[in-house]
């Protein structure tokens, strides 16, 4: 601690009064507030990259960011012995409530209001560039080779998650099939240049914990995965974790596609490519990948558990698949 405390002490513009463990980060508490110390696995070009992002959100008008705090000689990280670390001011708040209608409605209308701001990104000079765009065909794809491929692996084992696996498997194959032909059918290569053209990047992990709430006003946190990217990505992934919570309500969608679109435009063209995001079956891709691929963080019932939650997600998806276009 007492090294910590001397390489920020030299490096920063401000007195440190004292340092308290908060989850996984510091609360450094200041002569200018407190501050979040969090170490960071990024490399210093990436962390570059992320820290450009920022301040073009920032100097777009969109200030409802964890910006990086840097260093006497303009760094945004430090190093501390052999690791990197950056410093952030501390947002007070709680996490976003995907259960909270208020609460949702503030998340649309922030990730709307960032993708706004985000135009015109260009990376500062020596940063290293994460760009996904024109990527999704490839993602699918290999996906989808890795769900026949684990359907292999299933067959030679006796486990529940195995059989209940081997049960549905057959299933969410045929709607990844579909998903990519329908892309390949789709103006997605215009949409992707496009939005080169207008340097558009995402958040790439817009979530209930990195989104912070106080009583007027919603935060954006941990852009350590922002790319170059459709603006599609954020908004699948936010209404994906939004409709789980509430069985793949049309009108829940219907009032999030609203307010971002009080913000920010999806054309037509978009909304095709949305719904065949939402069509892709990336969870049950994400789970399968985990328990066959990975080490296991979770019990064998937890994931069976999680794999029986996508399956029963069929009955609701699909009707709420051939209404999405009527939200448009």
């Amino acid at each position: 601690m007492h090294d910590i405390n001397y390489e920020i002490a030299d490096q920063f513009d401000f007195q440190i009064k004292a340092i308290v463990p908060y989850k996984d980060f510091y609360i450094v508490n200041t002569s200018k507030g407190k501050k979040a110390l969090k170490k960071c696995t990024l490399s210093p070009g990436r962390i570059l990259f992320v820290h450009g992002a920022k301040e073009h959100l920032y100097n777009n008008n969109f200030r409802n960011i964890d910006r990086f705090i840097c260093t006497a000689d303009g760094r945004p990280y430090i190093y501390i012995g052999d690791e990197i670390y950056t410093v952030t001011d501390f947002i007070e708040g709680r996490e976003c409530d995907f259960n909270n209608r208020d609460d949702i409605v503030r998340a649309s209308r922030l990730l709307a209001s960032l993708h706004k701001a985000s135009r015109g990104y260009k990376p500062p000079y020596g940063c290293i560039i994460q760009d996904d765009l024109g990527k999704l065909p490839f993602y699918f794809e290999k996906r989808l080779g890795e769900l026949r491929r684990l359907k292999k692996v299933a067959g030679k084992r006796k486990s529940e998650f195995d059989y209940l696996y081997i049960n549905h498997v057959d299933h969410f194959i045929r709607e990844g099939e579909d998903a990519i032909k329908l892309l390949h059918q789709s103006n997605y290569n215009a949409l992707v240049d496009k939005a080169r053209k207008e340097g558009i990047f995402c958040h790439h992990d817009f979530s209930y914990h990195n989104i912070i709430c106080d009583e007027n006003k919603a935060f954006v946190t941990n852009f350590n995965y922002c790319c170059f990217e459709l603006k599609l990505y954020d908004i699948a992934n936010l209404l994906r974790r939004k409709m789980r919570k509430c069985n793949w309500d049309l009108k829940e969608a219907g009032i999030m596609i609203d307010e971002y679109m009080s913000v920010e435009n999806i054309s037509k063209d978009e909304f095709l490519i949305l719904r065949i995001m939402l069509k892709f079956p990336q969870k049950f891709w994400r789970l399968a990948n985990r328990y066959y691929n990975s080490r296991r963080s979770w019990a064998e019932r937890i994931y069976t558990l999680k794999l029986q939650e996508v399956i029963d997600e069929i009955d609701y998806l699909e009707p709420f698949l051939r209404k999405f276009e009527y939200l448009f």
